[in-house]
């Protein structure tokens, strides 16, 4: 089955939208994270998606304390992102109960903490593939690269990495739909499952993307969700009837 993940972005302590990873076009849509979290969990989230947007910004946790209340208060997993770029600030969200620590532009920059990290927990390391183009951005999408998304996966699957995240800059938080001969194109390269985030903003959108199982393991929703295009209930509801198509057919 495919899952459904809310996003929770974080920024000085307002839930938080951008479009296309641009901070100067933020949406706030809470000023408590925390009731934002709990009122997923309610509406029956298999995982939430916390990512700290100030330290993916500077390159180090601003929001953890923040980020511990949200994990100790809720009953359901939590992967936690943003600024994540030390062997230290891995374990000590582990230490806190998060389920799955996300790794970015640290992932280019320094290999070896990755493999570092993946010795201590291998299930728990999750790489973003933070995509504009086709090539990898850096320091919360704010820098670009020479990098393909393709070439850096394939890399970082050979290193042991089994967990991905493919975001689509260009139309993540846009409301454009998404680009499916992208996510396509990515997942014949890669051949690895994967998450799926970046411009989901329709049923048409989650049925498109459920036909690329088993590829894509979950489907991270941020303001389809906030804006209300989209209802959590619906999607869920989609996502588990029964799947015909894949991307091998």
């Amino acid at each position: 089955m495919i899952f459904p993940i809310p996003a929770i972005d974080i920024i000085n302590g307002h839930c938080v939208r951008l479009e296309k990873g641009d901070y100067s076009q933020m949406s706030i849509y809470s000023d408590s994270p925390l009731e934002m979290a709990l009122h997923w969990e309610e509406k029956k989230a298999p995982m939430l998606h916390l990512i700290d947007l100030d330290g993916a910004k500077i390159g180090k946790p601003v929001n953890h304390p923040l980020f511990q209340k949200i994990i100790q208060s809720v009953q359901i997993p939590v992967e936690v992102g943003g600024g994540i770029r030390s062997l230290s600030t891995f374990l000590s969200y582990l230490d806190a109960g998060a389920q799955r620590i996300i790794f970015g532009s640290i992932a280019i920059k320094n290999p070896n903490l990755i493999e570092d990290c993946l010795k201590r927990n291998q299930e728990s390391v999750v790489i973003s593939i933070d995509s504009r183009g086709g090539m990898v951005a850096l320091q919360g999408w704010t820098e670009k690269t020479t990098v393909s998304a393709v070439d850096l996966t394939n890399q970082l699957k050979n290193l042991g990495v089994i967990n991905f995240i493919f975001t689509d800059i260009e139309r993540d938080g846009a409301l454009q739909g998404v680009d499916v001969d992208r996510i396509q194109n990515f997942l014949q390269k890669t051949e690895v499952p994967t998450f799926i985030a970046g411009g989901v903003t329709t049923l048409e959108d989650v049925l498109q993307l459920k036909k690329l199982n088993p590829w894509i393991k979950g489907i991270i929703l941020g303001k389809a969700l906030y804006s209300g295009a989209l209802k959590f209930e619906e999607v869920q509801k989609i996502l588990q009837e029964e799947e015909k198509c894949s991307l091998r057919e």
